[in-house]
């Protein structure tokens, strides 16, 4: 980017975040009106579920699983015919989301097939195959946003799972797409052509349509009014010493009770005498419940509502729901039929102004509206839901399969399940095990479900609060740091400057200066590029003052300087949530320190003691000192840790290899172990094209055979937990990745291709049991094997998966080498037909293929220009 745009782009920065802080609407990211030409902008539910993925809530949260358990006949072309059909007809299941100066959009990819892959697996380990799968994240730049998996238990018993993004889909967009698919498989089945039909509604055209629409200035005016000084409801947090009550943040639990029959009944009628829907009498027993435990009578819940108003918008796939903060007045409420008629009137009120956006009415709420953690008043919620929704297939019994991804998106909800397919309606309360108490969850419970059995038997009950209530803490006040805090205050006061616009002093509040989500990524990766230190979104908005935020990089920084260099022959403690990483300073040893650093997880890098100080500068890494060849080094450097990605091997020496993997497997702990094997460890498959985990074929290398050992040792003593990715070869713009393209297994080639001579290419040797007679390699980008690693420290497979970025030609590889090198060597065949290079096979790599998609400047033509210029 040039000096005047890099200028003019700072303007625009500061032009908006000025008319953020004095209350004013941003002008839409592109407003044209619906069927217009251009990028479309993200409508308001998809641009927060976008900040999420920005500011670090990645993994499972967002991701929507609908499995379909299917007994009797299926045909699984005419099921990938329409499923190909569907993605065809609704655009935002083919949809990406990108950016351009900071500000994301939309961008519809011309249709594709889905692949539908199959897996065979018998019925009862059905499970932890679903619940894989549906964890899987997904790349929202590169999409796709849907992928489908089937399980086939027998000839007539099969498990279909489509696994969608949230920000391509809600619960009434997901009822659309099982109605529609279910119609489009019986039509394909029944032999009935694709006839002209009435096209889907467009959600660019919903999305363009809602950006452009006029501010709702009484909505905006109302909820200001109403929500003024209101707080997240303060929850009894995790206990420390209590076994089995604490858990990470984001982690979901489930506590449910199940309702006697006619409950939802009595409840309706209940509902009937006060005007109120069961909804609404869900809602307020939510508030009932709450008042009961903490004893507050200032509370806010929130609640989902759709926005499919218009007849147009009834097949609208999409996101299309919008949070209703309610905040009824229940000073002084005796019983339930008092609380009902107050919470009514109070969601009547706010469906009146249901379109004005959550995040608008929040950027002109006192910054005191969010908690510590940046969570904007929304903590608690509470809905009536049905069940899973599942496929309607011809002849056969199709019954919905529930996919717990053990995720929690509100630190508490409240749900009344219907009673559906025999099963009876039951209380369900999840809960953020991070941010609320075990006990405290059992008790919001009890008394959620004691309200509503008592209403429904006798259409009222007593409010009930606790006997003493505590004085809790000012809630969601950042802390201030004493007057003599270290830090580099006035850089950080900078950056805001740069980005807010307004230059505040050391305790001016983020949110007070018109920060929000977006910004705090910003500012997150203004101050990572300037300090060379940790730093996400979520960060600034935890610590969202200069001085408060300087003191968060003085420690990382400190605590940073202290680890580095630890004194020889002596053993730091680690860390809660350290990984040891092996093989720190090679080529993917340095590539997982980075991604590893970038999502803030503290590390342990062994390394030889001549190349400490190859680890990367301003790195936040404890260095352990030893060797492969040191099994006692190996004991001391795993233990205390709490996960382990091994990428070092010695090449050449085997039995070295697998004497380390038995050291550190002798002093483990019970978590995660991500084990870097190789496509090796395949030997030499009889056909070309091969199946992630297929076993291995003789004849196999030494160095195959060492992996395989490793592997083996690694699976028998896991017992969960354990990982194996087989990499082939790695490209990447680091020294020791450069070594290896000039004198590895390229090497030749390079060499050649360098001395202008010709460039003999290797034999292509074709594979026994396909004649397929086609040269060349599998590859992988550091940078996505990086990912791809620190993702199974999180999720480990337990088991075997390939981690593949593509496959090269002998012959475009050593054509791209003459024209990046400037020679003119010609590149000719080899003159015999056998026993060509070891890598002529193609390698699938399914499980983990949406981690693999590569990013920008990581295809292989790019990668080996950087390796070459280095």
């Amino acid at each position: 980017m040039s000096t005047a745009q890099d200028v003019a782009r700072q303007e625009e920065l500061l032009r908006r975040a000025r008319r953020r802080a004095a209350g004013a609407r941003t002008a839409p990211a592109s407003g044209p009106a619906p069927g217009d030409a251009g990028p479309a902008p993200l409508s308001h539910a998809q641009h927060r579920m976008w900040l999420m993925e920005r500011l670090g809530h990645t993994g499972a949260l967002y991701n929507v699983p609908f499995a379909t358990r299917v007994r009797g006949p299926f045909d699984r072309e005419a099921f990938s015919r329409a499923l190909d059909w569907l993605v065809r007809r609704h655009e935002v299941l083919r949809t990406s989301y990108r950016q351009a100066d900071g500000e994301p959009y939309q961008e519809v990819l011309p249709p594709a097939p889905v692949p539908v892959p199959l897996v065979e697996a018998a019925a009862d380990a059905a499970g932890p195959l679903l619940r894989a799968e549906a964890e899987r994240p997904f790349d929202l730049a590169e999409g796709p946003v849907l992928r489908a998996l089937l399980l086939r238990h027998a000839p007539d018993d099969h498990t279909v799972l489509l696994t969608m993004h949230h920000i391509a889909v809600d619960g009434g967009g997901l009822e659309i797409v099982a109605r529609e698919l279910g119609d489009r498989y019986r039509a394909v089945v029944e032999g009935r052509p694709d006839g002209p039909e009435d096209p889907a509604p467009s959600y660019t055209d919903f999305a363009r349509r809602e950006r452009s629409a006029p501010e709702d200035e009484e909505g905006t005016a109302y909820w200001t009014r109403r929500l003024a000084g209101a707080r997240r409801p303060a929850l009894p947090g995790p206990a420390d010493g209590a076994p089995g009550t604490r858990g990470s943040r984001g982690e979901g639990r489930l506590l449910t009770a199940l309702l006697p029959a006619g409950t939802v009944e009595g409840l309706r009628e209940a509902g009937r005498a006060h005007r109120a829907t069961l909804f609404t009498v869900v809602l307020a027993a939510a508030f009932g419940a709450l008042l009961a435990e903490t004893g507050r009578e200032d509370l806010v819940v929130g609640c989902a509502s759709g926005h499919r108003d218009r007849a147009a918008d009834r097949n609208l796939v999409g996101l299309c729901v919008n949070t209703l903060p309610v905040r009824p007045d229940l000073t002084g409420a005796e019983d339930f039929a008092g609380l009902l008629d107050r919470v009514r009137d109070e969601l009547l009120r706010a469906q009146r102004y249901r379109h004005v956006p959550f995040d608008a009415i929040v950027r002109r709420l006192d910054p005191s509206a969010r908690d510590s953690d940046g969570g904007a008043l929304v903590g608690v919620t509470a809905d009536v839901v049905s069940g899973p929704v599942g496929l309607r297939l011809p002849d056969a019994e199709c019954t919905p399969v529930d996919v717990p991804l053990g995720t929690a998106k509100f630190g508490l909800g409240f749900f009344l399940e219907e009673a559906a397919d025999g099963r009876p309606a039951r209380c369900v309360v999840q809960y953020d095990a991070g941010r609320l108490d075990g006990g405290a969850a059992r008790a919001l419970l009890d008394g959620f479900a004691g309200l509503l059995t008592g209403v429904a038997a006798s259409g009222n009950a007593a409010l009930c609060r606790p006997a003493a209530v505590p004085r809790a803490a000012p809630e969601d006040t950042p802390a201030r740091p004493a007057e003599d805090l270290p830090g580099p205050t006035p850089e950080v006061e900078a950056v805001f400057a740069d980005l807010l616009g307004e230059r505040p002093g050391p305790d001016g509040d983020f949110f007070l200066l018109g920060g929000h989500s977006l910004l705090a990524v910003r500012v997150a990766e203004r101050l990572r590029e300037r300090f060379h230190a940790p730093l996400t979104g979520l960060d600034v908005l935890e610590h969202r003052t200069p001085r408060a935020l300087a003191a968060l990089l003085d420690e990382r920084t400190a605590r940073r300087a202290a680890a580095a260099r630890p004194a020889a022959g002596r053993r730091t403690s680690a860390r809660a949530g350290t990984v040891l990483v092996t093989g720190g300073t090679g080529g993917v040893g340095a590539f997982v320190l980075r991604e590893l650093a970038a999502s803030g997880r503290p590390v342990r890098a062994l390394v030889r003691p001549e190349s400490a100080h190859l680890v990367p500068d301003g790195s936040d890494v404890e260095i352990a000192e030893g060797d492969l060849t040191d099994p006692d080094s190996l004991r001391a450097a795993v233990r205390g840790v709490d996960a382990v990605i091994h990428s070092a091997c010695t090449f050449t020496a085997p039995e070295v290899d697998v004497a380390a993997m038995r050291a550190l497997l002798a002093e483990r702990g019970p978590g995660p172990f991500v084990f870097v094997s190789s496509v090796d460890a395949y030997g030499s498959p009889s056909v070309a094209d091969v199946p992630e985990g297929a076993p291995s074929e003789d004849p196999v290398s030494a160095y195959g055979r060492g992996k395989l050992d490793c592997e083996r040792l690694l699976l028998e003593a896991a017992g969960g937990g354990a990982s194996v990715v087989r990499a082939p070869i790695v490209w990447g713009d680091h020294p020791r990745l450069r070594d290896q393209l000039r004198w590895g297994a390229t090497g030749d080639l390079y060499q050649a291709a360098r001395a202008g001579g010709p460039v003999v290419l290797p034999a292509a040797g074709a594979v026994p049991a396909s004649g397929d007679s086609w040269a060349g390699a599998p590859w992988i980008h550091a940078a996505s094997l990086a990912r791809v690693l620190t993702h199974c420290v999180e999720r480990p497979v337990d088991g075997v998966v390939n981690a593949i970025g593509g496959h090269v030609s002998w012959a475009e590889f050593a054509e791209e080498l003459v024209r990046l090198l400037g020679t003119s060597g010609p590149v000719v065949p080899a003159e015999t037909t056998a026993p060509g290079l070891r890598h002529r096979h193609r390698y699938r790599a399914e499980a983990l293929a949406e981690l693999l998609v590569p990013r920008a400047g990581e295809g292989w033509r790019d990668v080996l220009a950087a390796m070459l210029r280095g």
